[in-house]
């Protein structure tokens, strides 16, 4: 049976666009698994369509990509995508993962209480930096990819079948080894972003039921 995998990827400034080629690296490698990848992109991420794609396909992960709130996650132009008390109740007896700022605080919360199996975010800001000689090559910008990979991380162990636990705990592990890799090479260019990774890595939280599988 195939399984179906609904992204959301709005893309209109620096943070949405590093978001956009990040998720699509994931799109790009599991274009040969036995999954349906459902990809509203760019002006497709708005809730018309989210709301009529979540009804007639069901899929049964769904990650979201884009800015938001601890009520709401946003999409194209930063319109409103789901919001907690609104539609979450769309998320039903699904996997969730949002990347987006401080959504797990309320909506993840409130998505368990209307079914959804497991919502995976962070209570605060997700917080990425980045290299300016790279804001046309998001997936060139090293820097970026200390805070973006282990997200990537996450989303391909639930792709590959593990619990989100595991998963959680697998991009949890990969903030940290980056960064004491960069405490460890005493890298002073690259000490400020010790913080930021601890950061992310704390705020990371699963609600729900953590042993769901995809």
């Amino acid at each position: 049976m195939t399984k179906l995998l609904l992204i959301t990827r709005p893309y209109y400034d620096i943070t949405t666009s590093y978001l956009y080629h990040w998720a699509g690296e994931i799109i790009d490698s599991i274009k040969k698994k036995d999954i349906q990848i459902l990809d509203l992109k760019k002006g497709r991420a708005n809730k018309k369509e989210f709301n009529s794609i979540t009804k007639k396909k069901q899929p049964s992960f769904v990650f979201l990509n884009g800015h938001g709130s601890y009520d709401r996650v946003t999409g194209q132009d930063g319109q409103v995508i789901i919001k907690s008390g609104e539609n979450d109740e769309l998320l039903h007896d699904k996997i969730v993962y949002a990347l987006s700022c401080k959504s797990a605080k309320k909506l993840g919360k409130t998505s368990i209480k209307e079914g959804a199996q497991s919502y995976i975010g962070y209570t605060d800001d997700f917080v990425f930096c980045l290299d300016q000689d790279f804001v046309q090559r998001p997936l060139k910008d090293e820097t970026a990819k200390l805070f973006l990979k282990p997200s990537n991380q996450l989303v391909n162990s639930i792709i590959k079948g593990h619990p989100v636990r595991k998963a959680c705990e697998r991009a949890k592990d990969l903030f940290k080894k980056n960064a004491q890799k960069i405490f460890v090479e005493k890298s002073s260019g690259e000490s400020y972003l010790i913080p930021y990774l601890l950061w992310d890595m704390e705020h990371l939280v699963c609600e729900g039921d953590d042993d769901a599988v995809f």
